[in-house]
């Protein structure tokens, strides 16, 4: 039974099959958290990083920062695929609680453009921005959380249509947040501290990059990400303990044996994630590091791919009494959705190409001496090619600027 102050459902009948809408929302959106945690985790650490001040601390910035005008329209692109599955399998839902939050909800469309330039004047102007460099990126960080904090409220609020009505009379002038729900705080702050960890890991992958040229510099920067990563995760675990009991009696059983999928993903989630910690710490002191940290980016990617299964049957659960997303009618439109995957694939190969590109070419120019926006950062390992007269220097040659060496030397 759907309450009288839900819309009514639309008169078409859902134009796929409930498990294809659901399997491409679990895809798309899984893609959309990994970028999103870049983009927000970067925009964070990389004021951090620029607040310390050190010269190996500010090049950890700088290169955070030139990821962000990548990450950011991939991370818009991928974000509006899940948002379109929503509205189409709880749109009644969706839509009420988007008008009962309107005002802040369309705030979000200005609050990224804004971002998004500061990206690029961060990115392309970082140096010359000298201590305001870290207060640009934290300006971009508030201006991205501001974004998920939004969406965190929509969310919740979707998940509690009894309110709807009483919240609209009490005032229908769109500005509604819903504070008033317990899980809010610990949803996103769990969604914050999960940026970080990714973005943590995200810096040691750089760090173990720079390991052969580089090999003081490479050592710090891959433990002080695999710190960051820790210490996110840890702090992670206890604040999804306090998102866990601050849930409804029916939310809190559907990962203790009230629905097969949402357990068998707590608990893998759970496995996933204590794996990726314990092999990002034990690569700190290895002599080969790179198979534990990428042993640690494939648990960590399989405790995402959780998470989305869980929050979707957390949603499904929360809902029940009022709307059962699986009994909507349905009409499939197979053409159209041949077209969907095909357009989708082939968009993602495009992006694909696009950056491996961009990287080849951002590779070409630093090797030349020319500044570019890449270099090291999304693409660039941060090795680069040494001269003749660079080799011999670091071999205590004879470079070109290089005094003469003494007779029998």
């Amino acid at each position: 039974m759907i309450p009288a102050a839900i819309p009514p459902l639309d008169a078409m009948p859902v134009p796929a099959p409930i498990w294809l809408l659901k399997g491409l929302l679990w895809v798309t959106f899984a893609i959309h958290l990994v970028l999103m945690n870049l983009t927000l985790g970067g925009s964070l650490l990389s004021a951090v990083y620029a607040f310390k001040g050190k010269e190996r601390d500010l090049d950890v910035s700088r290169k955070l920062a030139k990821t962000l005008p990548f990450t950011m329209p991939f991370t818009i692109t991928l974000g509006v695929a899940p948002l379109l599955f929503v509205q189409v399998l709880y749109g009644p839902l969706f839509y009420a609680s988007t008008i009962l939050m309107a005002t802040p909800f369309l705030a979000v469309i200005g609050d990224l453009i804004v971002a998004y330039y500061l990206m690029y004047l961060l990115g392309w102007k970082g140096k010359n921005l000298g201590r305001l460099q870290g207060y640009v990126a934290l300006v971009i960080f508030l201006l991205l959380g501001y974004v998920g904090f939004t969406f965190t409220n929509v969310y919740t609020l979707l998940t509690s249509p009894e309110h709807f009505k009483a919240l609209y009379l009490a005032d229908p002038s769109g500005m509604h947040f819903n504070l008033a729900d317990g899980t809010v705080y610990p949803r996103f702050l769990h969604m914050l501290l999960a940026a970080v960890a990714v973005t943590g890991l995200y810096i040691a992958y750089l760090g173990q990059r720079r390991l052969k040229l580089e090999p003081e510099v490479g050592r710090w920067q891959f433990k002080s990400g695999v710190t960051w990563f820790a210490g996110a995760t840890l702090a992670n675990f206890g604040v999804g303990v306090w998102w866990l009991v601050s849930l409804p009696r029916e939310g809190m059983l559907t990962f203790m044996g009230g629905s097969g999928l949402a357990t068998g993903a707590f608990v893998v989630g759970i496995v996933a994630g204590l794996a990726a910690l314990m092999l990002a710490v034990l690569g700190i002191n290895s002599l080969r590091p790179v198979p534990k940290l990428m042993g640690a980016v494939h648990s960590l990617t399989l405790t995402i791919v959780c998470m989305v299964l869980m929050r979707d049957a957390l949603r499904d659960s929360l809902l029940k009494p009022f709307y059962d997303v699986w009994s909507q009618p349905t009409e499939p439109q197979w053409i159209a959705i041949a077209l969907f995957l095909v357009l989708f694939v082939g968009g993602v190969a495009l992006c694909v190409w696009l950056l491996r590109t961009a990287g080849k070419a951002a590779r070409a120019k630093g090797a030349r001496g020319e500044d570019v926006l890449l270099g090291p950062g999304l693409m660039d390992s941060g090795l680069h090619r040494l001269s003749s007269s660079d080799s011999q220097a670091l071999r205590g040659g004879a470079g070109p600027d290089s005094p003469p060496r003494p007779p029998g030397s």
